[in-house]
């Protein structure tokens, strides 16, 4: 038997418990110890800083942040997802990119996570929502 239909392989995967409550909260501790830097939007021709357009604080962790467990359950979730997807995919090659939006900061415009930087290596994004829904607005 083939691959199935494009239409039957879903294109989301909600997995609410990937993090426990105790490690979102770590995760967070984490971002506050920064540095945070304020986050970028790519225009076409570079990044830069338009807060018009993005209002958030970020940071870029390596494999090695945190004793490295917060890779390895991100490369245990890609696999999950692929295997859903049905999609190869490896261990997570980038930095995790740690993103803070505070009251009233955005994201004014749909975008795509692949990047034009990785549109060729990048199959899955991957947001993690560390906060609890009822302390936000917004993130649809």
């Amino acid at each position: 038997m083939g691959r199935p239909p494009a239409a039957s392989v879903p294109t989301l995967l909600d997995l609410p418990d990937a993090f426990t409550a105790a490690e979102c909260d770590m995760i967070v501790a984490l971002g506050r110890g920064g540095p945070l830097e304020p986050a970028t939007v790519y225009n076409g021709e570079r990044d830069h800083v338009d807060p018009r357009q993005r209002e958030a604080e970020r940071c870029y962790w390596s494999r090695d942040i945190a004793g490295g467990w917060i890779h390895a359950r991100l490369d245990t979730l890609f696999a999950a997802a692929a295997e859903r997807f049905e999609l190869a995919v490896d261990p997570l090659f980038e930095d995790v990119q740690f993103l803070r939006y505070g009251p009233g900061a955005h994201f004014q415009s749909w975008h795509s996570d692949a990047g034009v930087d990785r549109l060729d290596q990048r199959r899955i994004s991957l947001s993690v929502e560390l906060s609890e829904p009822g302390d936000y607005e917004g993130g649809v």
